[in-house]
């Protein structure tokens, strides 16, 4: 029997003894990450389905994972044999909408309230109230069952984010979060978010793979700040700094134990990054006020000087490209190529700078029918050699302590078919229309998505994620509020500021043929007055040998040629050899 079938039958077991009809498996951890810990991971534990997003429901007769556009084609194919089904997620087919059409009425909904967000359990339990469903959220089923080879916690070392670079000191981000909790009425703030607190405590560290951060929590009133965190990561030259700097340290696990303490005040969580199981913990004293994290928005809005740091470490990244791109220029013809030995290779140029602490993410490296998954993850178990004709989609990016990179590139090799440089083109079109667009400071992002999809929709094509996400500094490398996709509602947390920092990638996607997304990120910046523009931030040249130059327009072309000679003047004085003479061809005007 199928591993994963296994486990579902000693999961209905568990939830026949316990009186639970359906149970359900998010992909979360207690901090509600985006990427979780392999202890974490048990959504991928029950299912098999290892993409970043995506919850799985068990009902006695049906099981299901509800998971969006970008993971169908990679769902379909670690589903099978599981007795999971996959629920192309959409507005119209929801996780929800099947609860309410097939749980039947007064049935019982089971989660661990540890990884289920307080926005989501709301969500939940107003939907189906009117059908008599409870929803019991103490019940850890997974836990039970995973016994065998479970990873542990992470306990990975915790550092500073050097001030040089950080630029904010940490004192300067509490006082600014105290005025908004002052101006929102809130006494204390309590927060789960990792990427947020290692913003606000500038320190970094490596408790989940590709993102700089540590399992933690935050606890901020107008006396004290406690940071919650196994005291072994920190070393105690780092622990009186914090301490000097009026950050109590306490144990990670104590973290339930302040909150029961708490009474008779407001307490400010966000609902979408906190979870059920810390609120239900709280006196009937405390007055929840849920609102989205006063530092979110803080650190959304990068400085001048952060800027300046970001800047230069896209030199450094694109310099690193450079060098990568002349080394698999002269590799083409070889038959030793495959889509793991690029990733490294693309790695180690990266590493070599001094700054580079770590990849920000899985290199997405997908020749042909690969590259037509949006998160496709090459493995030593499942991986395509690069040879023949065709293209090569490389996504990747890395950290640096100066900045976080994310770009994506198609590379062609051999001969191309009149329909793969159309797509190319048409991308590529897509992506100046947004880059060049100029828009009304404070305008919800998500509005200006349908710029960028217009020369695809003109042909009847479109793909199925969002057009950009934010980016964080030497931080997570998807971050919000910013984001760019029309799929995503158009709420005041979306609005656009200076500062800013967000990728631009389109793509078009054939099915078991080929895919095409060209990213660059940029920064939000002032232009006229109230009005923003997208200052460019990548440095890496757009292979011109993949376009059919007739398609693009005199402004177009003009774009393009712009782009390159920036590239060019920012790189050239840093490159030499081979790389240098790289860059020149690959910058020359069309």
């Amino acid at each position: 029997m199928n591993i994963y079938k296994d486990r579902l039958q000693s999961l209905r077991g568990l939830m026949r003894e316990r009186g639970i009809d359906a149970y359900l498996i998010p992909s979360a951890d207690p901090h509600l990450s985006e990427y979780l810990p392999d202890f974490w991971k048990t959504r991928e534990w029950i299912s098999g389905f290892s993409g970043s997003m995506g919850n799985v429901l068990v009902s006695e007769d049906y099981a299901a994972l509800w998971a969006d556009g970008r993971y169908w084609i990679q769902a379909q194919r670690e589903l099978e044999g599981s007795g999971i089904e996959l629920q192309k997620l959409s507005k119209d087919n929801t996780m929800l909408q099947w609860l309410k059409a097939n749980l039947g009425k007064s049935k019982v909904l089971g989660a661990d309230g540890r990884t289920l967000s307080c926005a989501l359990f709301e969500e939940l339990d107003q939907g189906l109230r009117s059908n008599g469903i409870k929803i019991k959220t103490n019940l850890d089923l997974i836990g039970e069952i995973w016994k065998d080879h479970r990873p542990s916690i992470p306990a990975c070392g915790i550092f500073e984010h050097p001030l040089e670079f950080a630029v904010t000191t940490t004192q300067e981000k509490i006082a600014a979060i105290r005025t908004k909790m002052k101006e929102m009425g809130a006494d204390c703030h309590f927060v789960s978010s990792l990427e947020d607190i290692a913003w606000i405590t500038n320190l970094r560290g490596g408790d989940i793979a590709y993102n700089p951060i540590f399992l933690a929590y935050l606890m901020i009133d107008s006396q004290k700040v406690i940071l919650f965190v196994e005291k072994a990561k920190l070393e105690e030259e780092l622990q009186a700094k914090l301490c000097a700097n009026g950050i109590l340290i306490q144990e990670y696990e104590a973290a339930s134990k302040e909150l029961t303490k708490l009474e008779n005040i407001t307490l400010l969580i966000d609902p979408s990054k906190t979870t059920v199981a810390s609120i239900h913990v709280l006196r009937s004293s405390v007055k929840v006020l849920q609102a989205i994290n006063p530092s979110v928005h803080l650190k959304a809005r990068k400085n001048d000087a952060q800027i300046k740091h970001i800047k230069q470490s896209m030199r450094q990244d694109g310099v690193a490209l450079c060098k990568f791109f002349a080394w698999l220029e002269e590799q083409k013809d070889q038959s030793c190529l495959t889509e793991l030995n690029v990733a490294e290779k693309l790695t180690n140029f990266r590493s070599e700078h001094p700054l580079y602490r770590g990849d920000s993410f899985g290199t997405i490296a997908g020749f042909n029918a690969n590259g037509a998954q949006p998160h496709y993850s090459a493995s030593k178990e499942s991986y395509a050699k690069i040879e023949g004709d065709g293209f090569l989609l490389l996504d990747s990016g890395a950290h640096y302590l100066n900045g976080t990179t994310d770009i994506t590139r198609v590379i062609p090799f051999g001969n191309l078919l009149d329909e793969q440089k159309e797509d190319y083109t048409l991308v590529l079109k897509a992506h100046i229309a947004i880059s060049s667009t100029i828009f009304p400071r404070g305008i919800p992002m998500p509005l200006l998505d349908s710029i960028t999809r217009t020369p695809l929709w003109k042909r009847g094509i479109d793909y199925v994620h969002g057009t950009g996400h934010g980016v964080g500094y030497f931080l997570n490398v998807h971050e919000g509020p910013q984001v760019l996709s029309y799929y995503a509602p158009a709420e005041t947390k979306t609005n656009s500021y200076e500062g800013m920092v967000i990728s631009i990638e389109p793509g078009i996607y054939r099915e078991g043929k080929w895919g095409v997304r060209l990213e660059n990120l940029v920064v939000l910046q002032p232009c006229y007055e109230g009005f923003l523009f997208f200052e460019n931030l990548t440095l890496c040249p757009f292979d011109t040998e993949c376009l059919i130059k007739e398609m693009l327009t005199q402004e177009e072309k003009q774009w393009l040629n712009t782009y390159h000679q920036e590239v060019r003047s920012n790189l050239a004085p840093m490159l030499e050899g081979k790389a240098l003479e790289w860059l020149l061809r690959k910058t020359e005007e069309i």
